[in-house]
């Protein structure tokens, strides 16, 4: 039975590394600046409380820490798929706490954002991507994860058992449905001055206007026209400066075909940082994220999710104990993931950087060895639930590469798009 949750945070010093310095907190409160080497000297057998480890080690001139409190982890654990720079400032941003203004403010920082991340667990302890946490936790606390006491404190089960199950996440994701067929699409125009009108209301009462924008969405209204020939689609090719606002330009009447034609309106770009930021720009269309998430998908190569038969192999039996920890903030962002996109999704990059690429690499399909419906995790892949997806949507955001790729194929797994945007069209192949 659990117990009522409480905090417990480690009684070791804060630590903040700066260059041939570093400023040290102790438990108590006192604030010591160091020199590097002095630093290293003293924390030599103590597990401090720092903001990435690695980076930490370097500046002091150290292999590495034999097993620091690392706040990145807590934070990946506490509030996996959220985003936040790997810094002290990082973050308190994430949290809403004060920004510290010198490197003895942060310090004296760590602290606190240890305590507003272990309240944030033991506040949502019920909530469903929990419920196997504990085990977890108590899993990467037996390959050696500092946090692991003070998690399940959070959690109020401080006497937790490794659970055998502890990272198989598939058996907490959905399943994806295959829908009934779509009715064939429509083919009603967008007029300009309806791109207008919709940009006019992406862009909401008040904000600045701008004529060349609006100007460049009636222009990108033509794109969506009916073909009148069979085989010519209706092309448009369209330059502006920049900060003209060109992706909402587009996106006007992107948005309004699918709405009136029942189909996805394809939009590809160069590379996968282009498409996460057109994928921000569509939060302004569609503010909910619920559903955001229905209306608007990215669509990328496989080699980019977490493959969860990979996920399966590496923690069989139990995973090596150095990656344990790693993997086990893995399963933890899975369950909350949009996506499961491992490479410029919402994936904290920087779990690759205090584990190695070898933690988190292995666990995509890099090498093309998908076995599609005989893998038994096929009803929860998170390739196959945005393919589904993309079916249903309104916006599929891709790449040229992806988009190459299905036209070589013939659609391949998505079928042809009906309407495509090329953005950053000049890196087109």
């Amino acid at each position: 039975m659990a117990t009522a949750p409480r905090l417990l945070l480690p009684d070791v010093p804060s630590l903040v590394a700066g260059f041939a310095r570093a400023v040290l907190v102790t438990p108590d409160g006192e604030i010591e600046t160091l020199a590097a080497e002095a630093a290293a000297a003293r924390l030599r057998d103590t597990a401090p409380l720092v903001v990435h480890a690695p980076a930490t080690a370097r500046r002091l001139g150290i292999p590495g820490f034999e097993a620091a409190h690392d706040l990145l982890e807590l934070f990946a654990f506490c509030r996996p798929a959220e985003p936040c720079a790997p810094t002290p400032r990082g973050l308190a941003l994430a949290l809403d706490l004060p920004q510290p203004a010198d490197e003895e403010a942060a310090a004296a920082l760590l602290p606190r954002i240890a305590t507003d991340l272990l309240r944030h667990l033991a506040d949502t302890r019920d909530a469903a991507r929990n419920r196997d946490a504990a085990g977890l936790a108590a899993r990467m606390g037996e390959a050696g994860w500092a946090w692991a006491p003070s998690v399940l404190a959070a959690l109020g089960e401080p006497g937790a058992k490794p659970t055998a199950h502890a990272y198989k996440v598939w058996r907490r994701l959905p399943e994806w449905e295959d829908a009934a067929p779509a009715p064939p699409a429509a083919a009603f125009p967008v007029e300009p001055a309806e791109a207008r009108r919709r940009l006019a209301e992406i862009l909401g009462a008040g904000s600045e206007q701008r004529p060349q924008q609006a100007d460049y969405a009636s222009a990108a209204a033509a794109a969506f026209a009916p073909r009148e020939h069979p085989g010519a689609p209706a092309l448009v090719l369209a330059e502006a400066g920049t900060g003209t606002g060109k992706t909402l330009g587009y996106i006007a009447p992107a948005s309004l075909w699918a709405e009136k034609n029942g189909a996805p309106v394809w939009i590809s770009t160069f590379t996968r940082n282009l498409q996460r930021q057109i994928d921000q720009e569509t939060a302004r269309l569609f503010p909910d994220p619920e559903e955001r998430r229905r209306r608007v998908v990215l669509r990328k190569g496989r080699e980019n999710y977490l493959c969860l038969l990979n996920l399966d192999d590496q923690t069989a039996g139990g995973p090596v104990p150095y990656w344990a920890v790693a993997l086990g903030l893995v399963a933890r962002w899975a369950l909350a993931s949009r996506d499961g996109d491992l490479l410029g999704g919402d994936f904290p990059g920087w779990i690759t950087e205090l584990f190695g690429p070898g933690a988190v690499l292995p666990l995509a399909d890099r090498r093309g060895e998908c076995i599609h419906s005989a893998c038994p995790h096929y009803k929860t892949c998170f390739v196959e639930h945005s393919i589904r997806r993309a079916k249903t949507a309104q916006i599929v955001i891709a790449n040229h590469a992806l988009v190459m790729v299905q036209a070589a194929l013939g659609g391949g797994e998505d079928g042809p798009p009906l309407r495509l945007v090329f953005d950053e069209g000049h890196h087109l192949f």
